[in-house]
């Protein structure tokens, strides 16, 4: 090869990489707004699961008492 060769050769990889790295940030920045995206999501998804918890030991609390209630009117009589 002589130097012209290799002049041509050296242009073509540094436009190359030039590419190359613009596309890696171009990925790297939807990475990191994907990962904004889930991060709120899970914090919602928490919220609504701390929720479903919440009602779901409440209306067992009013479902036992309520039963315990019915069963010892039952048995007084």
């Amino acid at each position: 090869m002589n130097k012209k060769e290799i002049d041509l050769y050296r242009d073509e990889m540094l436009e190359r990489m030039t590419r190359l790295e613009e596309k890696h940030q171009s990925h790297f920045e939807v990475t990191k707004e994907i990962r904004v995206d889930v991060k709120s999501q899970n914090g919602r998804v928490r919220t609504l699961e701390n929720r479903q918890s919440w009602f779901a030991g409440t209306l067992a609390t009013i479902t036992f008492v309520f039963s315990s209630l019915i069963a010892w009117i039952k048995g007084a009589s």
